[in-house]
């Protein structure tokens, strides 16, 4: 591959791979507003207790795999 072909694929692989990002990001993002929707209030008495633990744990699965902000 000649420099500039290279440079090409590595700016199209890097651009790809932000959007890929940007769409694990906003489904992540997605699902954790699901899961707060489903908590419910911690004073009110649970509808569907199963259905709020599993939102519980979904959260909680969420805050520990968002990674740290480089960016600020």
């Amino acid at each position: 591959m000649s420099e500039p072909e290279f440079d090409s694929v590595t700016t199209a692989a890097a651009e790809g791979l932000r959007r890929l990002e940007a769409r694990v990001d906003a489904l992540a993002e997605a699902v954790e507003v699901l899961a707060r929707g489903l908590e419910g209030s911690p004073m009110a008495e649970p509808e569907n207790p199963r259905a709020e633990e599993a939102a519980r744990r979904a959260h909680e699965l969420l805050l520990l795999a968002k990674p740290r902000r480089r960016d600020g």
